[in-house]
């Protein structure tokens, strides 16, 4: 054997110098040896670098959690909007015959028949949804004459902008209506200054799209987006589904 490695044999247990806190361990004589004693364990440089990698993985784990309860909240949303949305649609003929033109309700009568679904609730007149955006429903005699039955959605808004989540929201609600397009008479955007003071795009449902109107039915993705980003730098932004509009006869 080498001489090199003779004197490179491992070291055994007991010649091993232990740490200076397991020299504390031993009593007084061996504090008085402490300064021939190496240090152990961490340096704050690794300290530093530990905690910074748990920082980067907090970030990224808060994010997708964040993702998550959004990819949540939007399915369930779409999930009560489709139920209410049809729960209007199999009202909307016996409100035909029964409206005489004078009378109109607002959403109690959804609440009074429990036709409000899970993830969505009923306060003062008003439907808010898993995002609190307010949903109005209503039967009345409209300024111009015609007996009108809508459903109105009022999207939420941060910074007097239309939010990602707005955004989102507002691409499954026009989905929705699509697909559903041969029992609505149109879905129509407003946004502007107010109520007042506003620009509309319309999508006309299956039995008024016509004479190169925009159809609901055949809406692109790029339609339905055009129609969404309508509402930015907007201070009023509203989605109202018009369900039926009947001309009063003279």
């Amino acid at each position: 054997m080498r001489e090199k490695d003779r004197n490179e044999r491992p070291k055994k247990s007991a010649d091993v110098q232990p740490c200076l806190s397991d020299v504390y361990k031993n009593g007084t004589r061996a504090k008085r040896r402490q300064a021939d004693v190496p240090l152990c364990g961490r340096s704050m440089v690794e300290m530093l670098g530990v905690l910074a990698i748990i920082g980067v993985l907090s970030v990224g784990a808060i994010a997708g959690y964040s993702k998550a309860m959004l990819k949540y909240k939007l399915n369930r949303q779409a999930e009560s909007f489709n139920m209410l949305l049809n729960n209007a649609i199999q009202l909307k003929p016996e409100l035909n015959r029964a409206f005489n033109g004078t009378d109109a309700f607002k959403a109690d009568l959804f609440d009074k028949l429990n036709l409000i679904p899970d993830g969505m609730t009923y306060e003062n007149n008003y439907i808010y949804d898993v995002f609190h955006n307010q949903i109005t429903l209503s039967y009345y005699n409209a300024q111009n004459g015609n007996i009108d039955y809508a459903m109105g959605i009022n999207m939420n808004r941060a910074n007097n902008k239309i939010s990602q989540d707005s955004a989102e929201i507002c691409r499954s609600i026009i989905t929705i209506a699509k697909e559903n397009a041969a029992n609505l008479h149109s879905v129509r955007m407003r946004s502007g200054e107010n109520d007042d003071t506003y620009s509309e795009n319309i999508l006309f449902g299956n039995e008024y799209c016509r004479n190169n109107a925009s159809c609901l039915y055949n809406a692109s993705l790029q339609q339905i987006d055009d129609v969404c980003a309508s509402c930015e730098s907007e201070t009023y932004c509203r989605i109202i589904i018009y369900l039926m509009i009947r001309q009063v006869q003279p």
